[in-house]
């Protein structure tokens, strides 16, 4: 296995967060340019949106009024929804298995038990963000690091919007982590 490392955008910059979800490489022979890379652009963009209004969570009061509990109502009639034809979607076409992995704003680390691609490899990550969604973000990228831990690779520059929901997406889910890590440990009787 390679262990030697290219440039590294990611080296000790910017935020990010740990997860375990399906993730797959699809190995290319050039990155995608032009109005391919567009689309792929967009179309991420639209899922990390997706993703962070099933996220959203809203705090209604003590005493919540009628309105607020048939939005809750319609909120859980939705998501029971999207979790029916997402699970059958799923089963017409299977998510990879999920992987650690370690996800920037810059690019991904994660954990390859297959034969991992070589240093300089280009392709796309697929990284499906939500169990209730079908949809993968789909980034290109570059294979910067390989070694027993892993693969890193650096994704290709993409347009300030979509750049800006990656830089969301990772934000709210680095939060989240801090705040994990800083409940206390319950231990059980």
């Amino acid at each position: 296995m390679q262990t030697v490392k290219e440039d590294s955008k990611q080296e000790g910059e910017g935020l990010s967060y740990r997860d375990r979800l399906p993730l797959r490489w699809v190995e290319l022979a050039t990155l995608p340019s032009g109005v391919d890379a567009e689309r792929l652009a967009e179309a991420n963009a639209r899922l990390l949106t997706s993703v962070a209004l099933l996220e959203e969570h809203f705090k209604s009061s003590d005493e919540p009024t009628a309105s607020e509990l048939e939005l809750q109502r319609i909120h859980h009639k939705l998501n029971l929804l999207l979790e029916l034809v997402g699970g059958f979607l799923n089963a017409q076409s299977p998510r990879p298995e999920p992987v650690s992995l370690r996800l920037s704003w810059r690019g991904v680390q994660w954990e390859c038990t297959a034969e991992p691609p070589a240093i300089g490899a280009v392709g796309l990550v697929e990284i499906h963000p939500s169990r209730i969604l079908p949809q993968a973000l789909r980034w290109p990228a570059r294979v910067v690091a390989v070694s027993a831990a892993g693969v890193a690779a650096d994704f290709d520059t993409v347009p300030d919007f979509c750049q800006a929901a990656l830089e969301r997406h990772v934000f709210q889910h680095h939060r989240r982590e801090i705040a994990e890590a800083r409940q206390p440990v319950r231990q059980v009787p």
